[in-house]
């Protein structure tokens, strides 16, 4: 075969693989995103899903209560004064695995924390007053009961001498958990009580270190048949709405935190759905920013979260049957039907009114707001910091002792704040894969550029040989008008005719030539 056929051939097999290349790069790119962060058992995800290889820290933060015998005095406020934190690194597994026929993956998560003293300020044994909680829930559950279960609750508080305040330590407030005359008897006369606090002892997080029970049981899209929809949990604890809000405020909706669909945008909020506070969460995007050099979006905690109906009449199901000033949020049926109210930290973006009735709240938006950074390619979760402070509601019950002239005012407990960053190894890895487009277009470019060089090579004899053929018709009438001026010069001055060449320094200071 003709070498020029062979040659024109293969430029333009590369120029059009270089062109097509170029076009569908992107198509290329979305392709490798679907098959690589796609969960699967045998997938790359998997490993880094099941055991969450983010560095994870857990810090708590509680309010000490200074003035406690103030607490009838109508001229006095609370005064609290934050204690913390006292920090835990935080390790996140996967058990009970299930894969199932329709694309989804069961199971459930295991929560192991680790005390980290030399990052802490402050030690487990370190003394808290605060609110009694054990006694303020069991007046909020009885406040709706007869009068005989009402004056029943008020005796028993007043023989087990239960008071307003409460000091323990850190650790029996956090995990260990501490007993309580009330729930002695809770456990024996539930029908009493109408309790349905499950433990016999009370801690914020008792039982919630190292088990895999208190989170509950998810099942979740896998992305193999569609990658936009990895991540999403289709139903928590066996159904797909809790059973504590009604309306959307009560749908299983969106990730748990680990896995974000690929492709986010800046005008969709970021779903998450919350185990703690058994509802979704939304989160709305806020700037552009770098984290270990990759770009990201950061969303931040949308006003719906805490919206009692007045930012958006759809909100109103937060209120959970009691609707409280904006910017906290009822969670009492999602925690076994204690008082329980969630704020962000130092009650950042809500009422006056709760900050007014105590002394110690400073909300700083950098320090207590919460935020999520994701790289919006990948979905890649980049760096994030929840943020949340748990309140009991304190209020006058009539017929309730303990409980005659207290002051209405939302008490804060204890915040808490989960920290996770991308690691600078994991980050280099995510940056290779972000340049995998750029790369591509290159070798596409340069593909095209080579096919096109190697389809103008059979013709480069012949442009070679018209460009010096031309060249030396150049050269030829160069020499031509030289000779031609030289002639033209010789016969004005009666000169003989020279050469050019032979007019050298000797032979002009020879010659008896007088320019003019």
């Amino acid at each position: 075969m003709d070498r020029s056929l062979v040659l024109t051939w293969v430029g333009l097999s590369l120029a059009l693989l270089g062109t097509i290349l170029t076009f569908s790069w992107n198509s290329i790119f979305n392709f490798i995103i679907a098959k690589e962060l796609r969960l699967t058992p045998t997938s790359r995800v998997y490993s880094i899903w099941r055991n969450t290889p983010i560095p994870l820290t857990l810090d708590f933060y509680f309010f000490n209560w200074t003035n406690p015998e103030e607490v009838m005095n109508e001229d006095s406020k609370p005064n609290l004064v934050e204690m913390g934190p006292y920090r835990f690194k935080e390790y996140l597994k996967k058990t009970d695995i299930t894969w199932n026929t329709n694309k989804t993956v069961s199971f459930r998560r295991r929560r192991i924390w680790i005390f980290d003293a030399e990052n802490s300020n402050g030690s487990l044994k370190d003394n808290v007053t605060t609110l009694n909680p054990v006694a303020v829930a069991a007046a909020y559950a009885s406040r709706f009961r007869s009068s005989f279960i009402i004056y029943t609750l008020s005796s028993a508080l007043r023989m087990t001498g239960q008071t307003l305040s409460l000091t323990k330590t850190v650790s029996e407030f956090l995990y260990d958990g501490y007993s309580d005359p009330l729930l002695t008897i809770a456990s024996h006369v539930p029908h009493l009580a109408q309790s349905q606090f499950p433990a016999e002892k009370f801690a914020w997080f008792y039982r919630r270190n190292n088990t895999s029970e208190q989170d509950g049981h998810f099942n979740m899209e896998t992305g193999e048949e569609d990658i936009s929809r990895i991540g999403l949990v289709r139903s928590w604890n066996f159904k797909n709405r809790s059973n504590f809000y009604e309306d959307e405020c009560g749908e299983v909706r969106g990730t748990i935190g680990d896995l974000y669909p690929p492709g986010q945008k800046k005008n969709t909020p970021v779903k998450m759905f919350s185990a703690e506070f058994c509802k979704p969460l939304d989160l709305d995007y806020f700037e552009d920013t770098e984290v270990e050099g990759v770009p990201g979006y950061i969303y931040v905690g949308s006003k719906s979260i805490m919206d009692n109906g007045t930012a958006d009449p759809k909100n109103l199901c937060n209120c959970g049957g009691v609707c409280v000033p904006q910017g906290v949020l009822n969670i009492s049926s999602c925690r076994y039907g204690a008082p329980g109210f969630v704020s962000y930290p130092h009650f950042l973006d809500a009422d006056p009114y709760y900050r007014d009735r105590l002394e110690g709240m400073h909300p700083e938006p950098a320090k207590h707001r919460l935020y999520l950074t994701l790289e919006p390619i990948t979905g890649i979760p980049l760096e994030v910091a929840a943020r949340f402070q748990i309140n009991l509601l304190l209020q006058p019950y009539k017929g309730i002792g303990l409980f005659n002239d207290v002051p209405t005012l939302f008490f804060p407990m204890i915040w808490f704040e989960e920290n996770a960053r991308i690691t600078p190894e994991f980050a280099e890895s995510v940056r290779m894969l972000l340049a995998v487009p750029i790369v591509g277009l290159y070798c596409s470019i340069s593909f095209l550029l080579l096919g096109l060089l190697i389809l103008t090579f059979p013709a480069l004899p012949k442009i070679l040989g018209r460009t010096k053929r031309s060249w030396s018709r150049h050269r030829k009438g160069i020499r031509a008008a030289e000779r031609t001026n030289q002639e033209a010069f010789s016969n004005e001055n009666n000169l003989p005719l020279m050469s050019p060449h032979s007019l050298d320094e000797g032979n002009c200071k020879n010659a008896d030539v007088t320019v003019k």
